[in-house]
């Protein structure tokens, strides 16, 4: 048995409310309560939401709640990762397409916005919407209304739509890698999830959580995180956040022996004294960043502009205010700083 984060005591897999399984969502941390606050208010309409957040903190998991407490579960809710999917395949994945419409569509296929009529659609990594579909999907979300690829008739459809990303939108927008119609037709409610080191009490309860749940699908006997175990886990910063600790805990529990976490399966960088450093790392005893000789001066300058803006959430106008540049001049740097990385990957 667990807490969950309305506080009463639940079976680990979550309650039911009319025979659909609870997602689960572990903490005790304040502003992740008022979160789903909003969320439990937010799944009373069909306004349109905006979760953001780090890869790792749950986006997805909240959606999953959002349409759990709303009139629309007895419908599965559908979801579509937009980073997942190549770019000329994307119209069909959202729209469907008809029989002919292109070379290989063999049959008619209905896309996610029908399969969704009546229930909810969740688009994963939004960000990563190729822009020529974008206005086709700013005329699905406020209209109700489609084509399928090669089709003619318009086709109506009721659906709730919650979109993730781990961007900073209004970024792109200003970037024009995404349309600002769009971004504010998207954004009508948001909602942002802290990262796992701004809500560190939450860590002993998920360490138990995914504790329990490994223990018991892989048939081990019982283990127990000592104080030092868990004392390293709360002094990490865990970059990759809810995801990367759930990845650690399974890794302990496999490669422990006995009835307590054997200190050598914690990874080596969660170690406390042993971690080491890198240009790309803030330590987060001290909040400094350790500079390997010999690096470029363009190298440590964009070391640093990347663990200022992790430290303030991406809030890029904060970071340049720390920085003591212009957001603009941010802006040029981080433009110099993706290009060269094209041009290496090219």
């Amino acid at each position: 048995m667990t807490k969950d984060i309305d506080g009463k005591s639940t079976k680990r897999n979550g309650d039911d409310l009319k025979g659909k399984k609870k997602p689960v969502l572990i903490t005790q941390n304040p502003i992740m309560e008022e979160l789903l606050n909003k969320i439990k208010l937010v799944a009373k309409t069909k306004a349109t939401l905006l979760i953001m957040g780090e890869n790792g903190t749950g986006k997805e998991v909240l959606a999953q709640l959002v349409h759990y407490f709303s009139g629309r579960n007895q419908k599965n809710m559908v979801t579509i990762n937009c980073g997942a999917i190549p770019t000329e395949l994307v119209e069909s994945e959202l729209f469907g397409h008809e029989k002919g419409a292109f070379t290989g569509a063999h049959a008619l296929k209905e896309g996610c916005f029908e399969l969704a009529h009546g229930s909810t659609l969740f688009l994963d990594e939004i960000g990563e919407m190729p822009k020529a579909i974008q206005v086709k999907l700013l005329r699905a979300v406020e209209l109700g209304t489609f084509r399928r690829v090669g089709g003619k008739e318009e086709i109506d459809v009721d659906v709730s739509l919650i979109s993730a990303t781990n961007k900073i939108l209004m970024d792109q927008v200003q970037s024009g890698s995404f349309r600002e119609d769009l971004y504010y037709r998207l954004n009508v409610i948001e909602l942002y999830v802290p990262p796992l080191r701004h809500r560190k009490e939450d860590i002993p309860l998920l360490v138990n959580f995914y504790k329990n749940l490994f223990v018991d699908r892989y048939s081990i006997d019982d283990l127990e995180f000592t104080d030092d175990s868990m004392e390293m886990f709360m002094g990490y910063d865990w970059p990759g956040n809810v995801r990367e600790l759930k990845n650690v805990v399974e890794r302990c529990v496999v490669l422990s022996e006995g009835n307590q976490v054997d200190l050598k399966a914690i990874p080596p960088r969660i170690h406390r004294g042993e971690n080491i450093y890198p240009v790309t790392d803030i330590n987060p005893q001290n909040g400094m960043i350790q500079i390997k000789i010999g690096s470029s001066l363009e190298e440590i300058e964009q070391r640093v502009i990347g663990q200022t803006l992790s430290s303030v959430d991406n809030n890029k106008t904060e970071a340049a205010k720390i920085l003591g540049f212009s957001r603009k001049t941010l802006h040029n740097k981080l433009d110099k700083y993706e290009k060269n990385k094209q041009k290496e990957e090219s």
